[in-house]
């Protein structure tokens, strides 16, 4: 009976080993600091047949993360979907693979079916702070200003050091013209998250519509330097530097805005307003949309 044991335990070892439990496990575990390897063991998992349904249901959710993460958001929302119909998730599982998909769905503008599922996700945990900071988001960009209020301040009642929901709050307070409560938020969510690159832009844009460019451009440094490839950032960046007149800086980051947004009508038209400014009609009139 021992040595029966023993080969049993043997055997069960080595599958784990190639794409069981070890996978399952790697996939979530190592995200943060090697998420290369961590989609590798989500596929493998996925794919093996040493995995029962409720691992195989988490490893997915765990590769739309993953997904996520890469902005790879189709695929992303393709595994967070298949996670959820697969009705194998823990209650609090589920609650995660709602927010995720929802907050995917923001980032590609579907901001009623983003909506669905933070509420989804509120529903299944009240408590869900990072659920209601999103749906602020939502609710702000659908000019929903009070309602992006309310749900900022509910996020910040279940945690009051909460980074993105001062940051929403704050932004949200900006659109309703409200300065003071604005910067004092921003200022906030820089000090508890000083890697918050949404805040430092936001706040720039505050200080740029009160005309202290300089501290405007410093945020927007800080900006651009927490998110290279943020187009929104460069362009706002641009922005400061034409008022302040410096065309060249401006000219550098607009062509790094069109680099990553080619058909920005945004850069372009600031584009052509400084070779209008430095009197090159010809290349003034050049600018327009490339072809579809």
């Amino acid at each position: 009976m021992r040595r029966g044991f023993a080969i049993m335990f043997v055997l069960s070892a080595a599958l784990a080993g190639c794409g069981g439990g070890e996978d399952v496990a790697n996939c979530a575990a190592l995200r943060r600091s090697a998420p290369d390897k961590a989609l590798e063991h989500c596929t493998r998992a996925l794919a093996s047949h040493l995995v029962w349904s409720k691992e195989k249901a988490r490893a997915r959710l765990d590769r739309g993360v993953l997904h996520s993460d890469r902005e790879d958001w189709d695929a992303a929302i393709a595994d967070l979907t298949r996670a959820i119909d697969a009705d194998r998730l823990s209650p609090r599982h589920l609650a995660l693979a709602y927010f995720n998909r929802g907050s995917v769905r923001l980032q590609k503008g579907a901001l009623d079916a983003g909506i669905e599922d933070l509420n989804e996700a509120i529903a299944l945990d009240p408590l869900y702070a990072d659920a209601y900071s999103n749906l602020a988001l939502a609710r702000r960009m659908q000019g929903q200003l009070e309602q992006a209020l309310a749900d900022a301040n509910a996020a910040l009642k279940i945690t009051p050091r909460h980074a993105r929901a001062l940051l929403q709050r704050g932004a949200t307070y900006l659109v309703q013209g409200d300065g003071a409560k604005a910067l004092a938020d921003l200022n906030e969510a820089i000090r508890l998250e000083p890697g918050l690159q949404a805040a430092w832009n936001i706040r720039g844009l505050l200080r740029r519509a009160s005309r202290d460019w300089d501290r405007a451009l410093a945020d927007f440094d800080q900006a651009v330097k927490l998110g290279p490839r943020n187009a929104a950032a460069l362009r706002n960046r641009a922005s400061v530097h034409v008022l302040k007149r410096d065309f060249d800086r401006a000219l550098a980051d607009l062509n790094a805005t069109l680099k990553l947004e080619p058909r920005s009508a945004e850069a372009l038209l600031r584009r052509a307003e400084i070779h209008g400014e430095r009197g090159d009609l010809e290349r003034m009139r050049a600018e327009q949309l490339p072809p579809p």
